[in-house]
């Protein structure tokens, strides 16, 4: 906290990294957001070709989208064309709620990134307020795997921080990742290009695309998580869900429920393919921390060096 005002909080989120995007895609995408965020609070966008949040009601148009030939979301004309060149993208709506504001935050982030050698890297995020209808975050991933060709997801709780003071603010969510275990941390930032092959560490809700699930260790491993009757298994057209409680929970290490024995099940299922070498994320912990950033990755797992789990029955 910094001047009393919060430097993160606790939010609720979708992500999502596709194997690519066509606009039928992107478009179909607004109108998936559109569904679930109530129409008060689209309020803002924001593209690469403009370097400020615009409104939406009166929006800076670009010169393709003053050209273009439609009425719906015509100020993501410069993003459209941006996918059928195949270049980097980044195409957000929000509603100008900040991390202070106590009735959360509503957005939606569509970037694709690009390196020379590698080409584009998709993610696609929804955030919500922690308010948010949960049983939404499991109908939303499993309608995203129905559409879109993905190598994986995930949803559940999820650290959100005031951008502008990213160091302060993951100087605190790493004390709080201490205690909490089932919140995710947002590395956006550093992971997209590895999400091709790799994983993030067990969610709540976790998407495998079917280049994971054609694995063989990963379908051996997987029996153990059907025959548990509080781990919820959706076969979707581009991959499974597995949603592993009835709702999110914090996972507090000083309360530790039973339920954490379902995440480290999914980090088993998981085993050699979650994420390694990253970071280290920003703020005091991590850094003074080198190993920190892979430790938490690899909280669930059996040599979790993050910290010793009490055990739990």
């Amino acid at each position: 906290m910094v001047d009393d005002a919060p430097l993160n909080k606790i939010l609720l989120e979708v992500v999502i990294y596709p194997k690519r995007l066509t606009v039928d895609d992107f478009d179909w995408i607004l109108d998936v957001y559109e569904a679930v965020c109530p129409k008060s609070r689209i309020k803002l966008f924001k593209i690469a070709e403009l370097p400020f949040w615009s409104s939406v009601a009166d929006p800076v148009l670009t010169q393709a989208a003053r050209s273009a030939d439609r009425s719906n979301y015509r100020f993501f004309e410069a993003a459209r064309k941006r996918i059928r060149e195949g270049r980097g993208l980044e195409a957000q709506l929000w509603d100008g709620c900040e991390i202070d504001d106590d009735r959360g935050t509503f957005s939606l982030n569509i970037e694709a990134m690009k390196r020379r050698s590698l080409g584009l890297a998709w993610y696609v995020r929804f955030l919500f307020p922690l308010d948010f209808p949960v049983e939404q975050l499991t109908r939303l991933l499993r309608t995203l795997a129905d559409r879109i060709d993905i190598y994986s997801g995930h949803g559940g709780p999820v650290f959100a921080f005031a951008r502008d003071k990213k160091d302060e603010a993951f100087t605190e969510i790493y004390a709080k990742a201490r205690r909490f275990w089932g919140v995710d941390i947002d590395m956006l930032d550093l992971i997209p290009f590895r999400m091709r092959s790799e994983l993030k560490s067990p969610c709540w809700i976790n998407l495998l695309g079917t280049s994971f699930m054609d694995d063989a260790g990963v379908a051996a491993r997987i029996q153990d998580l059907r025959a548990d009757a509080d781990i919820a298994i959706f076969e979707q057209r581009f991959g499974t869900v597995f949603m592993l409680a009835a709702e999110p929970d914090s996972l507090d290490r000083n309360r530790l429920a039973r339920k954490v024995l379902a995440y480290q099940q999914m980090a088993k299922v998981m085993d050699g393919f979650v994420l390694s070498g990253v970071g280290p994320l920003a703020g005091d912990g991590f850094i003074s921390n080198a190993e920190s950033t892979d430790e938490w990755l690899h909280r669930f797992s059996i040599d979790s060096k993050w910290l010793t789990l009490p055990t739990v029955q």
